[in-house]
């Protein structure tokens, strides 16, 4: 993101403290590539920005935060949504969310944990049960994965067809890597993405997410065995894979390519070789 482009998103922000009568208080927080601009306000509570052309301004990568609201969401760690607005500023639609303030440092600083954490017990508990309760959803058409679009990844990256008729969906977070959840508190944050994704996709990503933290992404393995180790548990492996190759392929952490690759060649080797 330019600065001109962080200063315009600055300035919404400043926009939808007066609409929400609030008051800024701190240092904006850029988020994953720049999409979004957050700040604490008065109260306290989470004030976020972003803004796109109006043919992207809808569906699932839009309204994700807003929607995630009711059952099953009550009984998930996760920030609770107040007040959304938006408006139109130069050929662009700004969208402002305003949040519950979680008072709780993310485990991981972005997308590939870089550094080894130590969570108890109780974290995993909490995690296991709120994706177990997410799990559960239906009633909603928003997808993190479309059919077609994970069959042709998967065979163009891996070189594998996938049965679609075989695989279990379930409802997911979309986007659980661990600069994503707090610590040693649980909450899950970010829920731009969540929708229908292969079973255990969830936790795909996170094992994705932890690739450089053997140990974590061990514990991460074991937590979710029963899911992981299925059919579509595989499915949701590549296409975590992907995800994250997709990173390396333009050029954002070129550490994890052997290792993702090699995840991936295990899962290739014992599922569909």
């Amino acid at each position: 993101m330019s600065d001109e482009r962080r200063d315009w998103l600055a300035g919404h922000l400043a926009t939808a403290a007066d609409r929400f009568g609030v008051t800024l208080d701190g240092d904006p927080v850029r988020g994953s590539y720049d999409r979004t601009l957050a700040v604490r306000t008065s109260g306290p509570a989470w004030l976020r920005v972003t803004a796109q052309e109006p043919r992207w301004a809808r569906g699932e990568y839009w309204d994700g935060v807003a929607t995630a609201t009711g059952a099953p969401f009550d009984t998930v760690p996760m920030p609770r949504h107040l007040r959304s607005a938006e408006w139109a500023d130069g050929g662009q639609v700004v969208r402002a969310d305003l949040l519950t303030f979680v008072d709780e440092p993310a485990v991981g600083s972005g997308l590939v944990l870089d550094h080894p954490v130590e969570l108890p017990d109780t974290w995993w508990t909490a995690l296991r049960t709120g994706l177990d309760a997410l799990r559960a959803a239906t009633g909603t058409e928003r997808r993190v994965l479309r059919p077609e679009e994970l069959q042709e990844s998967i065979r163009a990256r891996f070189g594998v067809e996938i049965d679609l008729g075989r695989v279990e969906w379930e409802v997911a977070h979309g986007d659980l890597h661990f600069g994503n959840l707090t610590g040693p508190r649980l909450t899950i944050l970010d829920w731009e993405y969540w929708g229908w994704a292969p079973a255990g996709y969830d936790a795909a990503v996170l094992a994705c997410s932890a690739v450089l933290q053997p140990d974590v992404a061990a514990r991460v393995r074991a937590e979710f065995a029963g899911v992981l180790g299925t059919w579509s548990g595989a499915v949701a492996q590549l296409a975590a894979a992907q995800k994250y190759l997709r990173l390396v392929d333009i050029g954002a952490h070129p550490e994890i390519d052997g290792p993702v690759r090699r995840l991936a060649d295990v899962v290739v080797r014992e599922r569909f070789g």
